[in-house]
């Protein structure tokens, strides 16, 4: 099992792309996307996620309907939208373009402080 680390303030901003990514290969529903992100060390409660959801398909990037199982309860399921895969397209490469700047400047070699 891999650690889940808290990473505060830098999640939220991140979690449509996480969520839209999790959901483009297959649908799922929002306790399963809480357990994929905590498997893959991410720690983030249902407060967090669900309302993200809400904004996802509010916008038109996913989908959703109920699925009954045999047992257990009611599950709404989420499926990613082709407007969906383009957003996520687009926060794919958002997240590139910020994660090239921010590695280049802090491991830049500090010129302005010579100590």
């Amino acid at each position: 099992m891999t650690e889940t680390i808290n990473f505060g303030d830098w999640l939220r901003p991140a979690l449509p792309l996480l969520l839209l990514g999790l959901l483009i290969d297959e649908p799922g529903h929002g306790y399963g996307l809480v357990e994929k992100l905590r498997v893959a060390g991410i720690s983030a409660r249902g407060t967090t996620v669900y309302p993200h959801l809400s904004k996802l398909q509010d916008a038109g990037y996913i989908t959703s309907h109920w699925q009954t199982p045999e047992t257990g309860p009611a599950r709404k399921i989420l499926t990613v939208t082709e407007e969906g895969k383009e957003h996520y397209r687009h926060l794919q490469a958002q997240w590139s373009d910020v994660s090239d700047i921010l590695t280049a400047t802090v491991t830049a070699p500090n010129t302005t402080n010579p100590n």
